[in-house]
């Protein structure tokens, strides 16, 4: 075996062991269940995503998923594929282009691919990110082969780079990340140029061949945008959310700030915590992370230059700007403290992994290469891992906790109810907590009691109004909450942690026993986790659709 496919092939092991919950995973969360079927008879309306809120790309997916009958498997091995091909083109176009020794862009990829500040790894629907995300890479390794490629194995290899690149986009904020392939097309050109033409000219010949040599690249992303502002145009609370503006400095700072919080600096908070509670994975990260630099032998390669030192800095820097551009000139912010609102942050571990690159190239002037690796990747690797692992836990004890609810509804017989709000006791419970969303507790009971008028919410998550809120987003145009009726007979459900609650780690260990070492019954074991009682009659404390009318005609 070549000294590459061997890395390559370490690479890949990782992945497998840092995302194996991943494929452990079978729920939904949040949106997933607005646009995914977890029965055939489960009612969904997708089409919204792309009459109103302008994702064919995204659509298509979900179609397809939902079409073969198994959308969660195939939507887990789109994120598995994402991964896999988005870490292994990265380090062979990384090494082919000689910008990376081996060793480095393994630990490159590592930190990409496993990066915790993105929470929502194990999403259904979000697995469409993922998969945009490694295409990019996959199109980047293209454009590197095409490069370098005559005849028609050059014009297969742009057609096919081309198609990759435009189904990345179903992320469309990688179009950020395309414009600096453009700039990598751009540098191989003016590298390719006579110096004697001067700097000038030289710069401009490679920015001509560049747009000449390659046209499909350069209209691809202008065409993408043409096609969704013209046949796929965002209209209603999706024209609303995404409130595309020019921000002042004052919003780009408070933007980007917010992205530093979320994407970094909580990023080691919720890593040092997670490593006092949980200082067992940590241990087993730092073994998988130790037989890494041990398989992986990092070289003695020469100090690199000041210029090999300082453009990893100058390139983390820029597109960590410019990947949250788009995201703060839409007005959004990513948060750590809710799992959901970490989905911008998908792309956000190649800053940190320029940013490590170049660490380890400035620590190898004293340390030498191999130990400065050890080091800096190494407990780069162990904070993401570590972290990564306490993130998929807890969203395995949140799908735990879905599934015992879902499993005793389904064996009661239904209330004479519609609308229904859980108060949720394990807000008190010692385990991180984030309330159901409305999309899941409404998603529970339809997959309880069958596809009816139903609407769901959380006491703890939603404001007094939420019943009017949700019955103007229903009647918008463009809404994705057409077939929810807040305006039925209403019931609460009383969750409670039950006899067999735990901690999540210790409750994703007794799952895991159950599951695959036959140690009890899954379904018993569920049975355990929760107590739930439903209480018929007015919610307490949510103001009645038929009061807010009388309000309204009383001030006219």
């Amino acid at each position: 075996m070549s000294p590459l496919l061997r890395a390559i092939a370490i690479l890949l092991l990782v992945l497998l062991a840092a995302h194996a919950p991943m494929l452990l995973n079978h729920g939904l969360f949040m949106d997933d269940w607005l646009v995914l079927k977890p029965r055939p008879d489960y009612f969904i309306d997708i089409e919204f995503l792309l009459n109103s809120a302008g994702h064919p790309i995204f659509y298509s997916y979900d179609r397809f998923a939902n079409w073969t009958g198994a959308p969660v498997a195939v939507m887990v091995s789109l994120a598995f594929a994402g991964v896999v091909l988005g870490a292994t083109c990265l380090v062979l176009t990384a090494t082919r282009l000689e910008l990376l020794d081996r060793a480095e862009a393994v630990g490159f990829a590592l930190i990409v691919w496993t990066y915790p500040g993105y929470q929502l790894w194990a999403g259904k629907a979000n697995a469409v990110y993922v998969f945009s995300f490694g295409l990019s890479f996959v199109g980047a390794w293209l454009l590197t082969l095409a490069f370098g490629a005559r005849g028609l194995p050059r014009a297969l290899l742009r057609v096919a780079c081309a198609l990759v690149f435009l189904l990345s986009f179903a992320l469309n904020s990688t179009i950020m990340l395309y414009a600096f392939v453009m700039l990598g097309l751009f540098i191989a050109m003016w590298r390719g140029a006579d110096v004697a033409h001067g700097l000038l000219r030289r710069t401009w010949l490679a920015a001509w061949r560049s747009a000449v040599g390659y046209p499909e690249l350069v209209v691809l992303p202008l065409v993408y945008w043409g096609a969704l502002n013209i046949w796929f145009k965002r209209i209603g609370v999706y024209a609303q959310h995404y409130n595309a503006h020019f921000p002042t400095l004052g919003e780009l700072a408070k933007g980007w700030g917010a992205f530093v919080v979320a994407g970094y600096r909580d990023v080691l908070a919720n890593a040092a915590r997670a490593a006092i509670q949980l200082p067992a994975l940590f241990v087993v990260a730092t073994v998988l992370v130790g037989i890494v630099v041990l398989l992986l032998r990092p070289g003695t390669e020469p100090t690199a230059s000041r210029s090999g030192r300082t453009l990893p800095l100058i390139l983390a820097a820029a597109l960590f700007l410019a990947l949250s551009s788009p995201y703060v000139i839409a007005g959004l912010r990513p948060y750590s403290t809710h799992f959901y609102e970490s989905r911008h942050l998908l792309m956000f571990g190649v800053p940190s992994a320029l940013a490590l690159l170049a660490l380890k190239r400035y620590a190898q002037r004293w340390a030498g290469s191999g130990a400065a690796f050890a080091v800096v990747f190494g407990l780069g690797m162990i904070v993401s891992i570590g972290l990564l692992w306490t993130d998929y836990i807890f969203l395995q004890a949140r799908m735990l906790k879905q599934e015992a609810l879902t499993r005793d509804l389904a064996g009661r017989v239904q209330p004479p109810a519609t609308v229904y709000a859980v108060d949720d006791g394990f807000q008190n419970y010692p385990a991180r907590f984030v309330p159901f969303g409305l999309a899941e507790v409404t998603g529970m009971l339809r997959l309880a009691w069958g596809n009816q008028p139903f609407f769901g919410f959380t006491l703890v998550a939603e404001r007094p109004t939420i019943l009017q809120e949700m019955e103007e987003s229903r009647t918008a145009p463009g809404s994705a909450f057409h077939h929810f009726d807040p305006s039925g007979p209403q019931a609460t459900i009383l969750l409670q942690p039950g006899p067999g609650a735990a901690p999540n780690e210790i409750l994703v260990r007794k799952y895991y026993a159950c599951r695959f070492l036959a140690r009890c019954d899954v379904g018993e074991f569920l049975a355990q986790l929760a107590k739930v009682t439903i209480k018929v009659g007015p919610i307490a404390g949510v103001i009645p659709l038929d009061d807010a009318a009388k309000d309204a005609t009383s001030s006219r």
